[in-house]
């Protein structure tokens, strides 16, 4: 398989691709094949990704790697049902998560938005922690941990806080993982909800690898009316000149004012992606 498919997004599929029967939710699973293995990341907010798999052609049992790229129950909430059909993938998260509660705070009201942690302790022996250290898992995909803030972070994060070793602070996202892809000549990186920043997961994902980067893949989470118009055209202009053979596909967690404007700015290096969409590694 030389293509990587969503297997869920909260964007529906376009009209030629109804005969799926495809499910949409604000959550994220994204499928791919590399290095003779098959790989998972994220289940979506519920089962759904699994109904959108069978329809997808994509057998969930048979996934060898699942990788959570950070505590919030649309990346997590199909967890328990990934389980249930699957019986030999390692579960791959961040350390981070072990001692860490996820919170959203809106209007004076924290909300839990964690896993079910008593997955954790049921599956122990599948699950496979991760330190803030940039790590390969087979000859052409890395785990990358490890990325500094040297750029700005979403503004959207500022709803979203933990709780880590007693204390209640803005969420620092330390528990975010991305994968880097290498292909023939370019690195793909592979990003769920980018809550880090895109430009810091690029950066990071460049220094770790020493390659070019080819594709980016995944949410932005620059949410509608946070970010300011000039802000985003600042941050395509450094991805450009930082990056000039990137192609940005986007989708979860990334406002559709903001996709529209990207999609102006960038022109033919940028795509919305969309539940069901194939896209080429």
């Amino acid at each position: 398989m030389d293509h990587l498919i969503i297997i869920i997004d909260e964007h529906p599929a376009p009209a030629d691709m109804a005969g799926y029967g495809l499910l949409t939710e604000h959550g994220l699973c994204i499928y791919f094949e590399k290095d003779g293995k098959k790989w998972m990341i994220d289940t979506g907010a519920s089962d759904r990704f699994a109904e959108n798999a069978t329809r997808l052609g994509v057998d969930i049992a048979a996934v060898d790697h699942l990788i959570i790229s950070h505590n919030h129950y649309d990346h997590t909430g199909g967890l328990e049902v990934f389980l249930k059909y699957n019986s030999r993938a390692r579960i791959h998260l961040s350390e981070w998560i072990k001692d860490s509660r996820c919170l959203s705070v809106r209007n004076g009201k924290s909300v839990d938005i964690g896993l079910d942690r008593t997955l954790l302790e049921d599956y122990r022996e599948r699950i496979r922690w991760h330190p803030s250290v940039n790590m390969r898992l087979s000859d052409n995909v890395a785990l990358l941990a490890n990325i500094p803030a040297r750029y700005p972070v979403p503004k959207a994060n500022s709803h979203l806080r933990w709780i880590c070793q007693g204390r209640e602070t803005p969420d620092p996202f330390h528990h975010e993982l991305a994968l880097v892809v290498s292909g023939i000549n370019t690195d793909t990186v592979i990003s769920s909800c980018t809550h880090k920043g895109i430009l810091n997961t690029l950066d990071a994902a460049f220094a770790w690898n020493s390659r070019p980067v080819g594709r980016f893949i995944g949410g932005l989470h620059l949410r509608d009316g946070f970010e300011e118009k000039k802000e985003l055209i600042a941050m395509a202009s450094t991805i450009v000149s930082m990056f000039p053979q990137i192609h940005i596909f986007a989708g979860h967690c990334t406002g559709d004012k903001v996709l529209e404007l990207l999609k102006s700015i960038l022109a033919d290096r940028f795509d919305p992606f969309f539940t069901g969409a194939r896209i080429s590694l």
